[in-house]
C-alpha cells in the first residue's frame, strides 16, 4: 500500500463555511471507503477527487496525505470509537439480547467484508491506523460489557474477565470473515454459529 503525499497547502478558513467544509470532507471519506468496498487496497486520490466530485487538491486540504484519510475511513468502517451504547436493552431476556447482538455485529461486519483487504493492510503498515483499531475494538469489548451486564456481573472477577474476552474475540470482524470466507457458510449459518458460541459461553461460565 503506497501511500500519497500532499504539497503545502494553505489552512482551510472554516469561519463562515462550517457546514461546507464538514460536507466536504464526508464526500471524501465517503467516496473513499465506497472504493474500498469495491475492492481498492489502496484508492488513488485522483480516483477519490473525481468520485466525490472535488479536485486532488481539495482532497489534501481537507487530509495532510492518503494515510490520514484511510484512517478516517477505517474508523467510519470499523465503527464510531471508543465505548458507546450496548447494541441490546440489558435488561431483556438473555436469548433476546444474544439474538440482537449477533444480527446487529453480523450487519456491520458483512457490510465490512468487501473491504477487509484494505483494512488488514492498512493497520499493518500504519501505525495510527493499528492505535485506532484498538481503540475501536476495546469500545466493541464495553458494549458487550453492557449488553451482558447482568450476567457478567454474577461471576467473580477473574472468571469475569475472561467471559468477557472471549466474547469479544467471538464477535470480532475477524470471526466472521473467517465463518463467511473460510468456512463458506451463508449468512444465517454463520449467525447460527456465533448465537451457538455465545450461549455456550455464557452456560460454560456458570
Amino acid at each position: 500500500m503506497e501511500l500519497e503525499t500532499s504539497v503545502q497547502q494553505p489552512p482551510l478558513q472554516h469561519t463562515g463555511r462550517g457546514d461546507r467544509v464538514a460536507r466536504t470532507r464526508e464526500a471524501i471519506v465517503s467516496s473513499t471507503l465506497t472504493l474500498a468496498m469495491e475492492g481498492e487496497v489502496a484508492p488513488i486520490v485522483r480516483d477519490i477527487a473525481k468520485l466525490a466530485g472535488v479536485s486532488a487538491r481539495t482532497v489534501f486540504q481537507h487530509f495532510a496525505d492518503t494515510a490520514e484519510l484511510y484512517v478516517a475511513v477505517l474508523g467510519r468502517a470499523l465503527g464510531a470509537s471508543g465505548a458507546s451504547a450496548p447494541d441490546s436493552e440489558p435488561r431483556k431476556p438473555l436469548d433476546e439480547r444474544i439474538s440482537t447482538v449477533v444480527s446487529n455485529r453480523a450487519g456491520r461486519y458483512e457490510t465490512l467484508r468487501p473491504m477487509w483487504t484494505f483494512v488488514e493492510t492498512l493497520r499493518r503498515r500504519s501505525t495510527e491506523a493499528a492505535a485506532k483499531t484498538t481503540e475501536i475494538y476495546a469500545g466493541n469489548r464495553e458494549q458487550l460489557a453492557q449488553s451482558f451486564g447482568q450476567e457478567l456481573t454474577a461471576l467473580p472477577g477473574e472468571k469475569r474477565e475472561h467471559t468477557l474476552n472471549a466474547l469479544a474475540t467471538v464477535l470480532a470482524p475477524e470471526s466472521w470473515i473467517v465463518l463467511r470466507e473460510r468456512l463458506g457458510l451463508t449468512v444465517e449459518q454463520a449467525r447460527e454459529e456465533w448465537r451457538f458460541i455465545v450461549k455456550s459461553i455464557f452456560s460454560d461460565s456458570h
